[in-house]
């Protein structure tokens, strides 16, 4: 487990304290870090990093809009911790536990707590909407993302407890369980964190230094109208340069397509010493009665029409 830090049956009865996360809780996080913070500040999260962290402790930016992945996930977690209750006995859900050290800024909304032993529970979703991004191993091991090994060592500051379970459902394997044991250096990595950026940033009211926010985190930032700031000559070069280069790439993308699509002729595959193009035609079936028709161009190394899709 320490090698991260080196890379840098389903109980049915009614179910108490399983609501979402209340506004108080929301407004709550602003006043510690949480375990998904503490995952960005480590560089762990692929989703997020310690500026967007700032902005957010420091009430710069928007509450986020709920996508379709945020939205399964908050649907799927019921049946997820349905799942581990089935596994490991009665849960107390959606409970808040702060750091027994009161100069660790942390803080930790636990999705559930099982209540015979105390140990936190996380419940995760991969894979609903495509290829899983970051590996899951084998079940009843901690071979879980890197971000969610460092999720369940804040839980187990918060609580106390020498074991977090993780409950997770992963699109083509299904419901899976894993544990995460204690690990005591790397939780003092997570102290130091925490305390430094806390004090050095948040309080401060200082941002990260070179790093900036992540791209749907800097289109949150909150605007106040009317107002006017002095920005750097060279973010705008950048901004400006890196527009071109993107308009470049996507005109050369359509000018080589074009030229594909010429090369094929009355064709719907061609092949070459580099590998087959395929451009077959699919069928989209809408809720409407009409059906649409397209083509789409692939590059294929298998025969040609033994892979007609």
């Amino acid at each position: 487990m320490r090698c991260l830090l080196s890379r840098h049956g389903i109980n049915t009865t009614k179910r108490e304290n399983n609501m979402p996360i209340t506004q108080k809780q929301k407004e709550s996080r602003s006043k510690h870090l949480g375990s998904s913070d503490i995952a960005a500040l480590l560089g762990v999260d692929p989703r997020r990093n310690a500026y967007d962290v700032w902005l957010d402790k420091t009430g710069k930016i928007e509450e986020p809009e709920e996508n379709a992945a945020m939205f399964a996930g908050n649907m799927f977690e019921d049946g997820v911790l349905g799942f581990a209750e089935g596994q490991l006995g009665n849960l107390l859900r959606n409970q808040y536990r702060s750091a027994k050290d009161k100069n660790l800024p942390i803080g930790a909304h636990v999705d559930a707590i099982h209540i015979k032993t105390g140990n936190p529970v996380e419940a995760k979703t991969a894979g609903l909407y495509g290829p899983l991004m970051e590996p899951w191993g084998e079940p009843e091991t901690d071979e879980v993302p890197d971000r969610v090994i460092i999720q369940s060592q804040v839980h187990m500051i918060c609580t106390g407890a020498e074991l977090c379970h993780v409950a997770a459902f992963i699109g083509g394997r299904g419901f899976q369980l894993y544990k995460v044991s204690k690990d005591a250096t790397i939780q003092n990595i997570i102290a130091d964190k925490a305390i430094d950026f806390w004090n050095n940033h948040v309080k401060a009211d200082k941002p990260p230094e070179n790093i900036t926010p992540s791209y749907g985190v800097a289109k949150r930032i909150k605007r106040q109208p009317r107002t006017i700031t002095d920005v750097s000559g060279q973010v705008v070069k950048n901004w400006i340069e890196a527009k071109g280069v993107f308009k470049d790439a996507k005109a050369a993308r359509e000018n080589a397509e074009a030229a594909l699509l010429a090369a094929l002729g009355t064709a719907e595959g061609g092949v070459s010493i580099d590998g087959n193009i395929t451009h077959y035609q699919q069928t989209r079936k809408p809720y409407s009665v009409k059906e649409g028709k397209y083509r789409v161009l692939r590059f294929t190394t298998k025969p040609l029409f033994q892979n007609k899709e």
